[in-house]
């Protein structure tokens, strides 16, 4: 379980240190792929796609007021068919007559209401048609737009602007607005029937409160990646059963951790208590790993029959459990639950951080000793 630190140094100079910050499991672990952008390690077309559009951009710092497509479009809590309408009124890829004359097609470019020139600003919000509908969607803040104002600096003004309570909208109106006011426009144009601004926001709050709604009737999100199959099935070792409590203390300075473990029996008498120093470890976590195993290899060393183990970080307890996954301790993980085969009965338990004082003790000793 430990890298052979001379022939790295020799072979590999520029980067020993980096591989000696991976911590494999025995060789009884399989290995596997893992997609280091998303802590679950598991790929998704979302992450690369994301991975492939950042790389090779400078990271800047984000400017105060300034249009994001993330935040303003991608991010924005609202159906999908909504951000991509947002994303074409932005990409001037609506059929508006101003845009269409500019592509050379030949087409009226006035509006169909007022007989202005149909622009983006004019068909949502100078249009007096639109003027009126505005008039009718009760915002906690009047918005107001310069005549010299685009469509980006209005989504900008529009970005924290929600509707009243009384209305049922909890996050931006802006959207389903914009959808209201085409599709209204669009069926004067080609099928010659007029609805009044009343009726055209009826169906923009309208449309806003069922999608906010049925979001809440979710009982998952698609997003969220499914937990893996339990892959052992640990006996639930029973209450007249030894303990043993671990932990670790990390420096991020030094990449150093001390990690402790007490095994102790069910009358709480200790059994056996050890710590040390482990040098490369990339976070809290795998230090606290480390740890857990180390304990538990011990325990095995004492041919003790049961075990319950004991740990105050519950996403360690959870990889264990296999409710969760974390690509950094996956091959410490697959050791853990291979050692745990030796015993009859065990159990991971989380606990409070004031329940494992002593070992977090042990540890921070060992770690200001080295």
């Amino acid at each position: 379980m430990k890298w052979n630190k001379k022939r790295i140094e020799e072979l590999l100079p520029l980067v020993a240190e980096e591989i000696q910050m991976i911590h494999p499991g025995s060789q009884a672990t399989e290995d596997i792929y893992v997609w280091q952008p998303l802590q679950t390690g598991k790929y998704t077309a979302k992450s690369g796609y994301y991975t492939a559009a950042m790389k090779g951009q400078c990271i800047q710092e984000p400017i105060p007021d300034a249009f994001e497509w993330v935040k303003d479009i991608w991010n924005a809590k609202c159906s999908p068919k909504m951000k991509l309408f947002m994303w074409s009124i932005i990409q001037e890829a609506i059929p508006l007559g101003e845009l269409l004359q500019r592509r050379g097609i030949q087409s009226e470019a006035l509006c169909v209401r007022c007989k202005g020139v149909e622009s983006t600003m004019h068909t949502f919000f100078n249009c007096p048609f639109a003027k009126e509908f505005w008039k009718l969607i009760s915002l906690r803040q009047v918005v107001h737009l310069a005549t010299e104002v685009d469509f980006k600096k209005a989504v900008i003004a529009f970005r924290r602007q929600i509707c009243l309570p009384l209305s049922g909208v909890s996050s931006t109106i802006l959207p389903w607005v914009c959808w209201a006011l085409w599709t209204a426009r669009n069926t004067l144009l080609f099928e010659k029937r007029t609805f009044t601004p009343t009726e055209v926001a009826t169906k923009a709050i309208r449309l806003a409160r069922e999608w906010i709604n049925a979001q809440a009737h979710q009982t998952q999100s698609t997003n969220v990646l499914p937990h893996p199959k339990r892959k052992h099935q640990f006996r639930s070792a029973t209450g007249d059963t030894p303990t043993c409590k671990s932990d670790a203390a990390y420096d991020a300075q030094s990449r150093r951790a001390g990690l402790a473990w007490i095994i102790n029996k069910p009358s709480g008498r200790m059994i056996h208590q050890e710590s040390r120093t482990q040098n490369f470890v990339p976070s809290p976590l795998v230090a606290e790993a480390l740890a857990l195993r180390a304990g538990l290899i011990d325990a095995v060393k004492l041919e003790l029959p049961k075990l319950r183990m004991l740990s105050d970080n519950s996403t360690l307890v959870r990889a264990i459990n296999n409710d969760a996954q974390a690509k950094e301790i996956f091959g410490i993980i697959n050791d853990i639950q291979q050692i745990s085969s030796a015993f009859v009965e065990i159990s991971f338990t989380h606990i409070s951080r004031s329940f494992n004082e002593d070992a977090d003790r042990l540890a921070k000793l060992s770690l200001s000793a080295s």
